[in-house]
Protein backbone atom coordinates (compact mmCIF):
# COMPACT_ATOMS: atom_id res chain seq x y z
CA UNK A 1 0.00 0.00 0.00
CA UNK A 2 1.34 3.28 -1.02
CA UNK A 3 1.86 5.87 1.67
CA UNK A 4 -0.48 8.56 1.78
CA UNK A 5 1.52 11.92 0.42
CA UNK A 6 1.41 14.57 3.33
CA UNK A 7 -0.97 17.37 2.35
CA UNK A 8 0.25 20.78 1.26
CA UNK A 9 -0.29 23.25 4.68
CA UNK A 10 0.42 26.22 2.70
CA UNK A 11 -2.11 28.93 3.29
CA UNK A 12 -4.07 29.20 0.57
CA UNK A 13 -4.58 32.74 -1.82
CA UNK A 14 -8.12 33.87 -2.20
CA UNK A 15 -8.41 36.39 -4.95
CA UNK A 16 -5.95 38.53 -5.55
CA UNK A 17 -2.90 40.73 -4.37
CA UNK A 18 -2.79 44.04 -4.12
CA UNK A 19 0.05 47.00 -3.45
CA UNK A 20 -0.10 48.57 0.14
CA UNK A 21 2.33 51.54 1.01
CA UNK A 22 4.64 50.81 4.21
CA UNK A 23 3.60 54.00 6.27
CA UNK A 24 7.17 53.93 7.91
CA UNK A 25 9.01 54.07 4.99
CA UNK A 26 6.97 54.56 1.86
CA UNK A 27 7.40 51.77 -0.05
CA UNK A 28 5.15 49.40 -1.43
CA UNK A 29 4.75 45.67 -0.48
CA UNK A 30 2.49 43.24 -1.91
CA UNK A 31 0.14 41.21 0.18
CA UNK A 32 -3.04 38.95 0.01
CA UNK A 33 -5.61 37.20 1.45
CA UNK A 34 -4.66 33.95 2.27
CA UNK A 35 -6.64 31.29 3.88
CA UNK A 36 -5.09 28.94 6.78
CA UNK A 37 -5.33 25.03 5.84
CA UNK A 38 -4.72 24.60 9.42
CA UNK A 39 -7.83 26.39 11.10
CA UNK A 40 -9.37 27.73 8.02
CA UNK A 41 -9.26 31.22 9.01
CA UNK A 42 -8.85 33.98 6.53
CA UNK A 43 -6.10 36.83 7.24
CA UNK A 44 -4.20 39.62 5.52
CA UNK A 45 -0.32 38.72 4.50
CA UNK A 46 3.04 39.65 3.38
CA UNK A 47 2.78 37.81 -0.02
CA UNK A 48 6.42 37.13 -0.03
CA UNK A 49 6.36 35.55 3.62
CA UNK A 50 4.17 33.21 1.96
CA UNK A 51 6.36 32.36 -0.81
CA UNK A 52 9.54 31.98 1.10
CA UNK A 53 7.62 29.94 3.50
CA UNK A 54 8.59 32.26 6.81
CA UNK A 55 4.64 32.28 7.36
CA UNK A 56 2.59 29.18 6.94
CA UNK A 57 -0.02 29.80 9.12
CA UNK A 58 -2.42 32.61 10.48
CA UNK A 59 -0.37 31.92 14.01
CA UNK A 60 -3.21 29.78 15.11
CA UNK A 61 -2.33 26.70 18.26
CA UNK A 62 -2.59 24.09 15.26
CA UNK A 63 -0.03 26.06 12.78
CA UNK A 64 3.18 24.00 13.45
CA UNK A 65 5.50 26.67 11.25
CA UNK A 66 4.32 30.16 12.39
CA UNK A 67 4.21 30.71 16.14
CA UNK A 68 4.57 34.65 16.48
CA UNK A 69 1.66 36.27 14.86
CA UNK A 70 3.69 39.37 13.85
CA UNK A 71 2.79 39.30 9.91
CA UNK A 72 0.62 42.06 10.31
CA UNK A 73 3.13 44.35 12.42
CA UNK A 74 4.66 47.70 10.11
CA UNK A 75 8.29 46.37 10.63
CA UNK A 76 7.82 42.57 9.58
CA UNK A 77 8.13 43.45 5.90
CA UNK A 78 11.44 45.27 6.21
CA UNK A 79 12.72 41.89 8.38
CA UNK A 80 11.60 39.24 6.06
CA UNK A 81 13.12 41.19 2.79
CA UNK A 82 16.20 41.56 5.04
CA UNK A 83 16.50 37.52 5.63
CA UNK A 84 15.23 36.97 2.49
CA UNK A 85 17.92 38.89 0.34
CA UNK A 86 20.78 37.32 2.97
CA UNK A 87 19.68 33.94 3.09
CA UNK A 88 17.68 32.82 -0.20
CA UNK A 89 19.91 32.24 -3.49
CA UNK A 90 16.59 33.05 -5.77
CA UNK A 91 16.35 36.51 -4.16
CA UNK A 92 17.58 38.83 -6.91
CA UNK A 93 19.86 40.88 -4.51
CA UNK A 94 21.37 37.89 -3.06
CA UNK A 95 24.13 38.71 -4.89
CA UNK A 96 24.86 41.74 -3.18
CA UNK A 97 24.41 40.31 0.52
CA UNK A 98 24.23 36.76 0.96
CA UNK A 99 26.18 35.95 -1.97
CA UNK A 100 29.35 38.13 -0.74
CA UNK A 101 28.83 37.33 3.25
CA UNK A 102 26.17 39.74 4.60
CA UNK A 103 23.96 37.49 6.94
CA UNK A 104 21.87 38.72 10.18
CA UNK A 105 22.86 38.09 13.20
CA UNK A 106 21.51 35.45 15.20
CA UNK A 107 19.41 37.31 17.32
CA UNK A 108 17.68 39.17 14.62
CA UNK A 109 16.71 35.73 13.01
CA UNK A 110 13.77 35.61 15.32
CA UNK A 111 11.59 38.60 14.14
CA UNK A 112 10.09 39.48 17.53
CA UNK A 113 13.59 40.65 18.43
CA UNK A 114 14.12 42.75 14.83
CA UNK A 115 11.00 44.27 15.64
CA UNK A 116 11.52 45.28 19.48
CA UNK A 117 14.84 47.20 18.03
CA UNK A 118 12.75 48.63 14.80
CA UNK A 119 9.86 50.03 17.30
CA UNK A 120 12.51 51.40 20.04
CA UNK A 121 14.91 52.99 17.20
CA UNK A 122 12.55 54.17 14.26
CA UNK A 123 12.76 57.87 14.37
CA UNK A 124 9.30 57.85 12.92
CA UNK A 125 9.80 59.77 10.14
CA UNK A 126 8.58 59.45 6.15
CA UNK A 127 11.30 58.44 3.77
CA UNK A 128 14.16 56.64 6.12
CA UNK A 129 14.59 52.77 5.49
CA UNK A 130 17.41 50.19 7.61
CA UNK A 131 20.76 51.04 6.57
CA UNK A 132 23.87 48.83 7.42
CA UNK A 133 26.89 52.06 8.66
CA UNK A 134 29.91 49.60 7.71
CA UNK A 135 28.41 48.16 4.33
CA UNK A 136 30.97 45.14 4.44
CA UNK A 137 29.49 43.86 7.87
CA UNK A 138 26.03 42.20 8.31
CA UNK A 139 22.64 43.12 10.34
CA UNK A 140 22.71 43.42 13.90
CA UNK A 141 21.75 46.54 15.79
CA UNK A 142 24.73 47.68 16.77
CA UNK A 143 25.63 48.09 12.45
CA UNK A 144 22.69 48.83 11.51
CA UNK A 145 20.69 52.87 11.89
CA UNK A 146 17.36 54.17 10.05
CA UNK A 147 18.87 56.75 7.35
CA UNK A 148 17.09 58.73 3.83
CA UNK A 149 18.69 58.22 0.85
CA UNK A 150 21.19 61.02 0.77
CA UNK A 151 22.41 59.51 3.12
CA UNK A 152 22.76 55.84 2.36
CA UNK A 153 24.45 57.17 -0.51
CA UNK A 154 27.17 58.78 0.73
CA UNK A 155 27.89 55.16 2.62
CA UNK A 156 27.74 53.15 -0.73
CA UNK A 157 31.41 51.44 -0.32
CA UNK A 158 33.13 51.59 -3.56
CA UNK A 159 32.06 49.71 -6.60
CA UNK A 160 34.12 46.27 -7.76
CA UNK A 161 34.92 48.19 -11.14
CA UNK A 162 36.48 50.82 -9.51
CA UNK A 163 40.22 51.12 -10.61
CA UNK A 164 41.65 54.24 -9.34
CA UNK A 165 41.26 52.71 -6.04
CA UNK A 166 39.69 55.37 -4.83
CA UNK A 167 35.74 56.65 -4.72
CA UNK A 168 34.64 59.17 -6.92
CA UNK A 169 37.36 58.90 -9.32
CA UNK A 170 37.45 57.15 -12.48
CA UNK A 171 39.96 56.69 -15.60
CA UNK A 172 38.17 58.67 -18.46
CA UNK A 173 38.93 57.12 -21.94
CA UNK A 174 37.86 59.35 -24.19
CA UNK A 175 40.06 62.68 -22.97
CA UNK A 176 42.68 59.70 -21.22
CA UNK A 177 42.90 61.88 -18.01
CA UNK A 178 41.36 60.89 -14.55
CA UNK A 179 37.79 62.08 -14.08
CA UNK A 180 36.58 63.36 -10.07
CA UNK A 181 32.89 63.69 -9.13
CA UNK A 182 30.73 63.56 -6.29
CA UNK A 183 26.87 62.86 -6.31
CA UNK A 184 24.69 66.29 -4.62
CA UNK A 185 21.18 66.26 -3.60
CA UNK A 186 20.46 62.53 -6.22
CA UNK A 187 22.65 64.63 -8.99
CA UNK A 188 26.14 63.43 -10.22
CA UNK A 189 28.42 66.99 -9.79
CA UNK A 190 31.54 66.64 -12.62
CA UNK A 191 34.41 68.43 -10.97
CA UNK A 192 36.83 68.37 -13.86
CA UNK A 193 39.17 66.04 -15.58
CA UNK A 194 42.78 65.60 -13.98
CA UNK A 195 45.95 64.30 -15.12
CA UNK A 196 47.33 62.05 -12.62
CA UNK A 197 44.77 60.23 -9.63
CA UNK A 198 46.30 61.62 -7.12
CA UNK A 199 45.34 65.28 -8.52
CA UNK A 200 41.44 64.14 -9.38
CA UNK A 201 41.94 62.73 -5.82
CA UNK A 202 42.54 65.97 -4.27
CA UNK A 203 40.27 68.03 -6.08
CA UNK A 204 37.57 65.94 -5.20
CA UNK A 205 38.39 66.22 -1.33
CA UNK A 206 39.06 70.16 -1.74
CA UNK A 207 35.27 69.88 -3.64
CA UNK A 208 33.86 68.19 -0.02
CA UNK A 209 35.52 70.32 2.03
CA UNK A 210 34.86 73.60 0.62
CA UNK A 211 30.91 73.15 -0.28
CA UNK A 212 30.98 71.65 3.55
CA UNK A 213 29.47 68.63 2.51
CA UNK A 214 29.00 65.13 4.85
CA UNK A 215 30.88 62.68 2.42
CA UNK A 216 33.83 61.13 3.08
CA UNK A 217 36.73 62.35 1.59
CA UNK A 218 38.15 60.02 -1.42
CA UNK A 219 40.75 59.13 0.85
CA UNK A 220 38.86 57.70 3.53
CA UNK A 221 37.67 54.71 0.52
CA UNK A 222 41.25 54.05 -0.45
CA UNK A 223 41.26 50.34 -1.18
CA UNK A 224 44.09 48.22 0.95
Amino acid sequence: MEEELEKDMTPKLIGETWLQKHKQEGQRYRYGLYECQYCGREWECLATAIKNGVTKSCGCQRGKGFKHGLESNIFYPIWNAMIYRCNNPKSTGYYKYGARGITVCEDWLNPKNFIDWAQASHPNIEGVTLDRIDNDKGYSPDNCRWADKTTQVINQRMKKNNTSGYVGVSYHKGTGRWSASVGVKYKKAHIGYYSTIKEAVQARDNYIIENKLPHKLSTDYQKD
